[in-house]
């Protein structure tokens, strides 16, 4: 079975069977062979094969919309992540750049293969390199467990996850665990109890005390608002177009490739990225290239030395704009040293709600309505 259609069979269930208990069973890890109590279409979500604005739109024809509130909030989390790093880019700036960590090498050895003193950490490790996916309650523990009982910096937690999560975008992960570290909401860090450990993990995991240390993260600098992103839109500007595979929702973006005369997807290999992943990262993402490629005939999927190639006599392109990150790093490095001009594209409903995530995620969320709206209007 094809990925799109796999997330389409589970979106098709969760819609059905699981969205109308998600409030309640959410917070539950039952494990990584029961799928019940969360929708696991993040990776799906994070490349873009179903639009978050789609999904709302299709829980309101499907659904009370009232009953479903919860799970829209989290594909709003998502929103906001995006949104907030928009407006502050420097936050993936600082964590590319900084590499004078002070940590104990060999306690940092033993974790990320899974043999430290804590078998609930260990059996996390054992859970996102087999599958690649962790839950979002799970995610919480392991960064908290990294950070304040192994004493690790959550950078080298965060490189770890986008190494072997399949929906390891930079915003989610890099914010949630600045979130959890205490340094998205000034000195609030995230702890957890054994009785949390015990309940939520479904008494899997059994422990009388958790050792945390008295650890105080801070800023070095503040972190300024950046308007940039707000310059741009959806008009096509050149005859060519550039995406990567962080944006390959079909539906959308078949209307536009109409438009040009050639266009290309671009995956980048480890040799580009600052941020590496796993072959099996690697190979998901080489999958949904190669299915959402298939249905267009003037798509071409082109590795970085065949771009390079055929861009020389090409000065100016459309870009269906990557978000912070790897992928908009190569472009804009590739923009530079090539002295071409790029057309970033930014989708219309992006660009409406990322002017709401400049501050926190409540504040966000008390415009959630206007953004509903917004969707709704355009639908």
């Amino acid at each position: 079975m094809s990925l799109f259609l796999d997330g389409q069979r589970t979106w098709n269930d969760f819609l059905e069977y699981k969205l109308l208990n998600y409030e309640k069973l959410r917070n539950f890890d039952y494990g990584p062979n029961n799928k019940s109590s969360v929708s696991r279409l993040s990776p799906y979500i994070s490349h873009r094969l179903f639009l978050e604005y789609e999904l709302i739109k299709e829980i309101k024809n499907y659904s009370q919309i009232d009953k479903s509130k919860k799970f829209i909030e989290e594909i709003y989390w998502r929103i906001y992540w995006k949104g907030w790093m928009e407006n502050r880019p420097k936050v993936w700036n600082d964590f590319i750049l900084k590499k004078d960590y002070e940590y104990n090498k060999d306690d940092y050895n033993r974790a990320i293969i899974g043999k430290t003193h804590l078998y609930f950490f260990n059996s996390w490790v054992d859970e996102l390199k087999k599958y690649n996916y962790l839950h979002n309650h799970t995610r919480m523990w392991f960064a908290s467990t990294w950070i304040f009982n192994l004493g690790l910096p959550w950078q080298l937690g965060a490189s770890f996850f986008f190494k072997y999560l399949y929906d390891g975008d930079a915003a989610s992960n890099i914010l949630s665990w600045r979130w959890v570290a205490g340094l998205h909401t000034k000195g609030k860090q995230y702890h957890f109890s054994p009785s949390n450990l015990k309940k939520f993990s479904n008494n899997r995991f059994n422990v009388e005390k958790i050792d945390q240390k008295p650890i105080l993260l801070e800023e070095e600098n503040e972190l300024e608002l950046d308007d940039e992103i707000y310059k741009y839109n959806m008009k096509k500007q050149s005859d060519y177009l550039i995406l990567f595979e962080n944006d390959m929702h079909a539906k959308t973006l078949g209307k536009i490739f109409k438009k040009y005369k050639k266009v290309f997807v671009i995956l980048l290999t480890n040799e580009q990225r600052k941020i590496k992943i796993s072959q099996e990262v690697y190979d998901f993402k080489k999958t949904i290239v190669a299915e959402f490629a298939s249905h267009f005939k003037n798509v071409e999927i082109i590795d970085v030395d065949l771009f390079e190639k055929k861009m020389e006599n090409i000065k100016q392109f459309d870009l269906i704009y990557p978000s912070i990150g790897d992928n908009n790093d190569f472009i804009n490095r590739f923009k530079i040293s090539n002295k071409k001009i790029i057309f970033n594209l930014v989708r219309d409903a992006d660009l409406f709600a990322w002017k709401f995530a400049k501050k926190g995620f409540f504040k966000f969320k008390e415009n959630i309505p206007k953004i509903n709206e917004y969707i709704f209007k355009a639908c």
